[in-house]
């Protein structure tokens, strides 16, 4: 990807239907405060359980000064994803605890193969990281086969550190080792469910098909202006249409009016629903290789609150003059109607600017009006420190007549020309975000922030540490600025280790999240950033709107019909920000490993190639490649390095390199080498390969 904007988290490694469903089965205590002190001892902290298949785990900290470790012997009756109440205390390496309280179970849903065990079945869980034995309650079943994957409910949590779990099978997925079958269990590995419930269905049915007379109350008239949307070519609902108008005869100098309209779901889905329980709970949309999830039923996602060419739909619109500098004024927000004109994809716009007249007129002029503003916008960020870092993601090319065929793995974005159409969408957002963080700031209104923090010390000298072993001196002082980073970037250019150098800064910075205090968007060099464009597909969007509204209908401006929503309580927008956060890592790692699984089946029929590719990381379990074609990550094992060269391995305290004890030989981040695949196993979602040669070193 290129910028560090509203996906960057996308490819960070970091690893309630609605707030009603928020207590999940099991006997769990309830804990009212987040943060406190016991007879002056160590503290007690809020925390998201992280178990490692080894035994151990981390608890991450919900006040986000980072992570406790926990030992075996202290885990208690804790699941992996539990909500947990931790004791801590400094450690030799860190802060160390134990669990002392579970909140609130995540998971009442596993899979696994059954086995019999004596006179009962036992369910193996497929996720490593469930630890404990799960009997399988027989009463009422009809038979079990053990040749085929399970779905099991949980009936009955641990109690003690060597209690067991009580599951009853609901359904059968299917064969092992199958796409459609690891699929699956991608998806209930991280809650995400595929259907509605049938009251979101029958709510959603009552939706109206077209814009009435009475939805127009309380709105601007702005279909004459010529709205267009620019998406992806597979792209079902459009959160927002664009259109900017040169107010002078200079396309250079004259200032430019842009209007961004971003569609009125709030409209739609109103508190208290169904439908808005659901959001709640989903909080995002979730888009595989094969097919989207939505946030919202498909009568909302895909037609009335889409905006589709041709047709008359709500909007929330962000109007701005700019000027020849790229600075903003006279910013507006109002509730409207408007009137797509037309539907282009970024291939088309990437067309029409790298070879003029492919497209009609009208359109054409318009695109390269709207290139020209997304220039001084960008232009403006980057002078004031935005950071940029480009790293693609894996693009998993699927088979039209065929979608369980997968025909090409490769990098998003793979021509500038698509690029620069992806950033003039991205530079018309970013603008239009942080133009209505801007009025919530001075409002002082409770919204969502879409929140990044600089880097801590510690990561900045670890990076420093890490580039030096790649042939970079960096300053770690300067970096912990946007303009230091975006120096230090400016250095990379042309540097044979770009890519790893790109890949270490990103896992320096931190992981942006949503909360009501606004601390600013490091990446960004923004005072303020709130999401808002993409309410179809992001429920922070949803809620910035309301509050936007509600802030319009105190000052007497279009803020659409009645009954507008009221302003809400702190506290609710803070709660709903952590439920947002918390949902936004597991999508974007049910993504991660969907792509991961797609990967590995295509790598399925490569066993045996030899392929090029560059080291991206170096771990204690092996090293890993990042090959180029088909642009898929493997790893080589540290068992198979130590086989092939007759050595034992160990990773130094600097991170990048796996070095040999006796002969020296080193493998290094960035480290161009051959390899062969050996081994494709999708259960695992990886590509074991082994080293075949590594390149010569220059000089």
């Amino acid at each position: 990807m290129t910028g560090c904007c509203e996906r960057c988290d996308d490819v960070r490694e970091d690893t309630l239907r609605g707030l009603q469903r928020a207590v999940t089965p099991g006997k769990v205590r309830a804990v009212s405060s987040v943060n406190k002190q016991r007879n002056g001892g160590p503290s007690i902290v809020r925390a998201r359980l992280q178990v490692n298949p080894s035994g151990f785990a981390f608890a991450l900290r919900s006040d986000g000064e980072g992570s406790v470790f926990i030992p075996p012997t202290r885990i208690g009756a804790a699941l992996d994803g539990d909500e947990v109440e931790v004791r801590s205390w400094p450690a030799e390496r860190g802060e160390e605890g134990e669990v002392v309280a579970i909140v609130r179970r995540r998971r009442t849903r596993i899979t696994g193969m059954a086995r019999r065990a004596g006179k009962q079945w036992l369910l193996e869980p497929d996720d490593p990281r469930i630890l404990w034995p799960a009997r399988i309650d027989m009463q009422g079943a009809s038979g079990v086969d053990p040749s085929v994957v399970v779905v099991a409910r949980i009936e009955r949590y641990p109690e003690g550190a060597r209690g067991d779990m009580t599951v009853t099978i609901e359904r059968t997925l299917g064969a092992p080792d199958t796409l459609t079958t690891e699929q699956a269990k991608v998806l209930i590995e991280f809650g995400i469910d595929d259907t509605f419930p049938d009251d979101v269905l029958a709510e959603a049915a009552t939706v109206p098909s077209e814009v009435r007379p009475e939805d127009r109350a309380g709105r601007v008239d702005l279909r004459a202006l010529p709205f267009m949307s620019i998406d992806p070519e597979d792209a079902r609902d459009f959160d927002d249409a664009v259109c900017v108008e040169l107010l002078g005869e200079d396309p250079e100098g004259a200032d430019m009016r842009l209007h961004v309209a971003v569609a009125d779901v709030s409209h739609y889905v109103r508190e208290g629903t169904a439908i808005d329980r659901e959001a709640t709970w989903r909080s995002f949309s979730v888009y595989l290789p094969h097919r989207a999830i939505p946030m919202l039923p498909e009568q909302l996602s895909s037609k009335i609150c889409s905006l589709v060419p041709g047709e008359d739909r709500l909007a929330m619109v962000v109007s701005m003059r700019l000027d020849a500098s790229g600075e903003s004024h006279d910013v507006s927000v109002r509730a409207a109607v408007i009137h797509s004109h037309a539907r282009l994809t970024y291939s088309a716009v990437a067309g029409e600017m790298a070879a003029p007249g492919k497209l009609a007129e009208a359109v054409a002029e318009r695109i390269h009006t709207l290139r020209a503003a997304a220039d001084r916008l960008r232009r403006r960020r980057l002078a004031r420190g935005a950071v940029e870092l480009t790293l693609p993601e894996i693009r998993v090319i699927l088979d039209e007549d065929d979608p369980t065929r997968i025909r090409e793995i490769k990098p998003t974005r793979s021509s500038p020309e698509i690029g620069r159409a992806y950033n003039l969408v991205e530079e018309l957002m970013l603008a239009a975000n942080e133009a209505t963080a801007a009025i919530a700031v001075r409002r002082r209104a409770p919204i969502v922030f879409r929140a990044h923090a600089p880097p801590d010390e510690q990561r900045l000298e670890t990076f420093a540490a890490a580039a030096q072993v790649l042939g970079l001196d960096v300053d770690p002082e300067p970096l912990r600025t946007p303009r230091g980073v975006q120096a230090m970037l400016r250095k990379l250019e042309g540097h044979p280790k770009a890519y790893p150098l790109n890949m270490l800064m990103l896992r320096a910075m931190s992981q942006a999240d949503y909360r009501t205090e606004n601390i600013g968007h490091f990446a960004l060099a923004s005072d303020a950033y709130v999401h808002f464009t993409s309410p179809i597909r992001r429920y922070p969007d949803v809620i910035a709107h309301r509050v936007l509204k509600a802030l319009l209908a105190r000052e007497g401006l279009p803020a659409g019909g009645d009954p507008v929503p009221t302003m809400p309580a702190i506290e609710n927008t803070q709660e709903q920000a952590v439920r947002a956060s918390q949902r936004e890592r597991e999508v974007m790692s049910a993504e991660r490993e969907t792509k991961s699984l797609f990967a590995t089946a295509f790598m399925r029929e490569r066993i045996g190639d030899r392929l090029e590719g560059t080291i991206s990381g170096v771990a204690q379990s092996g090293v890993f490649v990042a090959l180029e074609d088909p642009y898929v990550d493997a790893m080589i094992r540290v068992a198979s390095l130590e086989q092939g060269q007759g050595d034992s391995f160990e990773v130094e305290a600097n991170g990048v390199r796996m070095v040999g004890r006796r002969s020296g030989f080193a493998l290094c981040v960035g480290d161009r080498v051959t390899v062969e695949v050996v081994d494709a196993n999708i259960q695992r979602r990886r590509t074991e390969v082994t080293l075949v040669r590594r390149a010569k070193k220059s000089g």
